[in-house]
């Protein structure tokens, strides 16, 4: 968007009367401004990312009893090496980007949870851990300064779901995490924090193990029955003793870790988790040295622009060329040209998208009747929000009953389909999710919503239902498919029990009990019937799809 400004901000100038005389300095002086101003923003938040990641080392450091070898001055601050193998880098702060005041606090369990303005950081109502007793479950928070906004946003998934914090990234100057670093003391380094908070880490010496594993530093992914070895440094090891995952296998010698993930067979094993070397030096001083390790990567389908990664195609049926998730969402919500065709009757080919390089999810809408139709079911691509129950009909079926997709996103998917005992749905095909690249994964779990369409009729009813009474209720069910289309296992979510039971706010659903599946149907069912069959609307809303690859 920002380089369209720009072309079209030098186009205008090239309109101007050639009788008269432009000095077209200031306008390329403001070109330049812009380009310098992109480059400080992402210079920031790559060092602000390198902060962030500097003091969870240093809490783990402290944690696990793990020492610094060296300290070394930058141009720009300090870089740190521990006696894991680790290091980090931390920065003085840069020009013209203020950002949000990250630090950290021990709550009641003695463990470090990260603060935003002195506030808690809280995800999905709990805080989120700096450090952990087995470091699995420990976060490194991730910032980014949005291009469109110059709004500072923080993702705590790896980079998947982004969240605004409010703060503008337009300051004079910005400020370091780390106010000062004292190396003055021979027995330790002491580090504060923006916010007043100081940690000590003790400098190596004689009486402590040196344990340092070379490129262990990150999640280390290792494929089922596959070895990973590491050279490690050692140094005043008087023992040493290895705990690992359920199923995997650890060992140590000759200067040489090997760490070997479970085969696939063994559906015992735990697919990640943390491998922790506890070494004790002949002084009987000790530190543990882990290592984060899974056999997959954890990927997500935010629906977002931001995040797209696959190549552009074309709907043909209505000549629209797709290159972002918002190409997708039809221009109305019903009887739109890419869910119900040009004549509104339905089409020859199928609404599809496909989230290639990614989670590998793609979806194509079900046939019905010959045709092709969202009336016959499917997954459309949306960014319609509404919470006036007034406008809850058919006419607004893509709208989620709310204000945005999970976590403050602009898209989510809507589901449109069911299948029951009726004559008129009994055999109808239920529409689905699977993985486009042919292999099964595990689909861990995906957030979901009721939309504005449902919620008005659970509550008001309409002329085809009648409201949701006390022993009333809506159930999704996900039913996974192998890939020899086999059923390898069904699990559920209500949307509604009852009036007073209705899911009003973005809610996490656990599809991992699926196992590894190439295929996901959903089907909508429940307790309403009007004499037709289920006669609740057969829509629930979407987003963020967690999936194992």
């Amino acid at each position: 968007m920002r380089k369209s400004i720009i072309i079209l901000s030098l186009a205008a100038a090239l309109f101007i009367p050639s009788a008269c005389s432009y000095d077209d300095s200031d306008l390329w002086n403001a070109v330049n401004g812009i380009e310098d101003r992109v480059e400080t923003l992402e210079t920031a938040s790559a060092q602000m990312n390198t902060d962030i990641k500097s003091l969870q080392s240093i809490l783990q450091a402290i944690q696990n009893n793990i020492s610094i070898t060296a300290i070394t001055p930058t141009e720009n601050g300090y870089t740190i090496k521990f006696s894991n193998g680790t290091e980090a880098t931390i920065s003085n702060g840069i020009d013209g980007a203020s950002a949000p005041e990250i630090s950290v606090r021990k709550d009641d369990d003695g463990m470090y949870y990260w603060t935003i303005a002195g506030e808690w950081l809280i995800v999905d109502g709990e805080k989120v851990r700096a450090t952990a007793l087995d470091g699995a479950d420990a976060v490194a928070p991730q910032m980014r300064i949005n291009p469109e906004t110059g709004i500072w946003e923080i993702s705590t998934d790896g980079g998947n779901v982004w969240t605004s914090t409010g703060v503008v990234a337009n300051g004079d100057k910005g400020d370091s995490l780390f106010a000062k670093v004292d190396v003055s003391n021979s027995e330790y380094v002491e580090f504060t924090l923006a916010d007043g908070s100081t940690f000590r880490v003790q400098r190596y010496n004689s009486s402590a193990p040196l344990f340092s594993v070379e490129d262990a530093e990150g999640l280390q992914i290792i494929r089922c029955g596959e070895s990973k070895s590491f050279k490690v440094e050692t140094a005043n090891v008087a023992s040493f003793s290895i705990s690992k995952p359920d199923g995997w296998r650890a060992s140590f010698a000759d200067n040489t870790l090997t760490i070997t993930a479970p085969v696939e067979a063994n559906q015992y094993a735990e697919q990640e988790g943390v491998v922790d070397i506890t070494v004790v030096s002949t002084a009987g001083t000790s530190m543990i040295v882990r290592i984060q390790v899974a056999t997959f990567e954890r990927r997500v389908l935010t629906f977002e622009d931001a995040d797209v990664k696959f190549k552009p195609f074309t709907l043909e049926y209505c000549n629209k060329k797709i290159t972002n998730w918002s190409d997708l969402i039809d221009s109305k919500q019903y009887g739109g040209p890419m869910l119900y065709g040009d004549s509104g009757y339905g089409m020859d080919q199928p609404y599809e998208w496909y989230d290639e390089e990614n989670t590998e999810l793609k979806h194509t809408m079900v046939e019905g009747y010959g045709q092709f139709c969202y009336w016959n079911g499917g997954h459309a691509i949306s960014n319609y929000v509404s919470t006036n129950l007034a406008e809850g009909d058919f006419s607004h079926q893509l709208a989620v009953y709310g204000t945005s997709g999970h976590n403050g996103s602009a898209n989510f998917a809507v589901h449109d389909g069911y299948r029951d005992e009726s004559a008129y749905k009994k055999d109808a095909t239920l529409p689905s999710i699977e993985f486009g690249d042919g292999k099964e994964h595990v689909v861990e779990s995906m957030w979901v919503m009721n939309t504005l369409y449902a919620m008005n009729c659970y509550l008001n009813g309409n002329g085809l239902t009648a409201e949701i009474g006390p022993d009333d209720w809506v159930m999704l069910v996900a039913t996974g498919y192998n890939s020899k289309g086999d059923k390898v296992g069904e699990t559920t979510f209500y949307t509604c029990k009852g009036p007073d039971n209705i899911v009003r706010d973005w809610t996490k659903w656990d599809l991992s009990v699926l196992g590894k599946v190439a295929k996901i149907e959903f089907n909508v069912t429940g307790s309403s019937d009007n004499g037709s069959g289920f006669s609740q609307p057969a829509y629930f809303a979407y987003d963020d799809v967690t999936v194992q690859i």
